[in-house]
């Protein structure tokens, strides 16, 4: 693939809208669209538990029209590391104060639409939760599930409430095969 040129064709606050121009492998010119974070920033996602149970987050996502059980996340800001943000935005997102266990390399996450790249972080729960702390855009319910046969769970919450998606790395996280 030769890159030709890209095109930012819209920009807003937290993302861009691009156009890549190329030459495919037979020289024929081409286009893809895609979506980039502004000021590239990555974010962590976070798989928070204790003992026999995972910390799941449930918040309203406007491009699918549905609410998301999914990890806790957030945007790693200027100066922080993947470990300080995924601590930072456990507290913040579910009340819970947690420590790292394991970082993932950078990961992508749907590399033919967006640019995001992400850090799963591993945490134990180190305390009872507390008050989160949320962004006034922010409207998080807190979900806590057993680890054993989360997948069946998942199901059946989603069933009960038709309003709600999993996330895809919630899913391969726990899929039982």
């Amino acid at each position: 693939m030769k890159i030709i040129k890209k095109e930012k064709v819209y920009s807003g606050k937290y993302s861009d809208m691009n156009i890549t121009y190329f030459e495919d492998k037979f020289g024929n010119k081409k286009a893809w669209e895609f979506l980039e974070r502004t000021n590239d920033t990555e974010a962590v996602v976070i798989n928070a538990y204790h003992k026999d149970k995972v910390i799941l987050v449930k918040q309203y996502k406007f491009p699918i029209k549905k609410y998301s059980i999914e990890f806790p996340a957030g945007l790693i800001d200027k100066g922080e590391t993947p470990e300080s943000t995924a601590v930072r935005e456990l507290l913040e997102e579910t009340g819970y104060k947690g420590k790292v266990t394991q970082i993932s390399p950078p990961l992508c996450t749907s590399a033919g639409i967006t640019s995001e790249i992400i850090y799963m972080v591993d945490m134990e729960i180190t305390s009872e939760q507390g008050k989160q702390i949320l962004d006034e855009t922010e409207e998080i319910e807190v979900l806590e599930f057993d680890k054993v046969n989360l997948k069946q769970q998942l199901l059946d919450y989603i069933e009960e409430h038709p309003d709600c998606s999993i996330d895809a790395r919630v899913w391969a996280a726990y899929f039982e095969g």
